[in-house]
């Protein structure tokens, strides 16, 4: 697990970015957002056995502000969290690991937005995702018994690719915001040396920028 110290660093940068990025966009026509939602997430790669994907949930606030016509860039602070279900049964009793991971995470997103309707706008975004580990736990179940112990062996710091569509509905003062967002892992949460373990998450997301 990462170290308090280093926690403490992260906390800062992000605040520090989000900072520039409101007083970046400052200069322009920038644009506040709050997100929330929830979806499913799930750990997978080649030491990830047999985990299926459990129930997620978002919140998040944005800044928005244009690059281009047509192109926008977004920074963004949310918090999400992650983790995946393993599960056993044998004998009409069910054996469950549910893992529960919860993240701080800083995208930075390029978005591009097509030609819509009137007061409403269609558009895509990618760009990568910076996550700090914020907590970690395993939820065992068996036979109505469970016991919740903290995971020590998951890396402080995770590193996603995200994308996703969404629209956006004009309502003074702001607009109403629907989105589909998939996060990638890039790089092994895992602490073990050689050790594949990554995250993803497929969430629904509802919110308003003004």
């Amino acid at each position: 697990m990462i170290s308090r110290r280093a926690k403490r660093s992260f906390l800062i940068l992000s605040a520090v970015l989000w900072l520039l990025a409101v007083d970046q966009a400052a200069g322009a026509s920038f644009k506040p957002g709050l997100k929330l939602g929830g979806g499913l997430a799930n750990i997978f790669g080649q030491d990830a056995y047999r985990q299926e994907w459990q129930l997620s949930f978002f919140a998040g606030i944005s800044v928005e502000f244009p690059v281009i016509k047509r192109l926008a860039a977004t920074v963004e602070l949310d918090f999400v969290r992650k983790g995946s279900v393993y599960r056993l049964e044998e004998d009409g009793l069910e054996y469950r690991e549910r893992y529960l991971f919860d993240y701080l995470e800083v995208p930075v997103l390029v978005k591009y937005c097509f030609d819509g309707a009137k007061k409403m706008e269609f558009y895509v975004y990618a760009g990568p995702s910076v996550a700090l580990n914020l907590k970690a736990r395993l939820r065992v179940t068996f036979d109505d018994l469970e016991e919740t112990v903290e995971v020590d062996n998951l890396g402080g710091t995770d590193l996603l690719l995200t994308g996703g569509v969404g629209t956006a509905v004009g309502f003074k003062p702001g607009s109403l915001i629907l989105e589909v967002r998939y996060s990638h892992g890039l790089k092994s949460v895992a602490t073990e040396p050689g050790a594949d373990i990554r995250n993803r998450s497929l969430l629904l997301l509802a919110g308003f920028k003004f």
